[in-house]
């Protein structure tokens, strides 16, 4: 069975699972040097794990919905302003950076990386004894440990508003 894309352009597409459609993502694949894998359906699969990814952050990206009782994804967006700027970023469209990360997220699950791994204790052992047996287990939350794709993270920046300042304020003039 085919994988079915349907790209959320900014008109509220009815069950839109993706930013970008298999060309988007094998051609930025392919202006870094990588290629995607042969089949379609393969890269349409990268392709939906990458929109979970994005649709993740939710709580952080600037602005809320536009049509919040219909729209399947997160943007397009109403009240987002990017660079400063006075004027709002228009809710009928999707900012070329979210569309470059998702790009950007494909080529991570291409190369083996889970977006969204599931953590375990067992994978972050911080002391082993083998004989008589002693394992100590660090709690990667606890330790700040978490998946970090720092080419989608600098993508995704500028929609989450702060830019790297950590705190921002949006203030309009009346």
């Amino acid at each position: 069975m085919a994988i079915t894309i349907v790209v959320e352009d900014g008109t509220i597409v009815a069950d839109a699972n993706a930013y970008i459609d298999v060309a988007y993502a094998r051609q930025y694949a392919l202006d870094r040097g990588v290629t995607l894998p042969v089949a379609n359906d393969e890269v349409a699969a990268m392709i939906i794990q990458a929109t979970d990814f994005l649709e993740s952050f939710a709580c952080d990206y600037q602005g809320t919905k536009t049509d919040p009782a219909t729209q399947e994804l997160q943007w397009p967006r109403i009240d987002v302003y990017f660079d400063e700027s006075e004027t709002a970023f228009p809710s009928d469209s999707i900012p070329k950076n979210l569309k470059k990360a998702q790009a950007a997220a494909v080529i991570a699950v291409s190369q083996g990386l889970s977006l969204l791994p599931n953590i375990v204790a067992q994978d972050y052992v911080t002391e082993e004894t083998v004989g008589p047996i002693t394992t100590k287990y660090a709690n990667p939350l606890q330790a700040g440990i978490e998946s970090r794709f720092t080419g989608v993270d600098a993508l995704l920046a500028p929609l989450f508003g702060s830019c790297g300042s950590g705190f921002a304020i949006r203030t309009v003039r009346a």
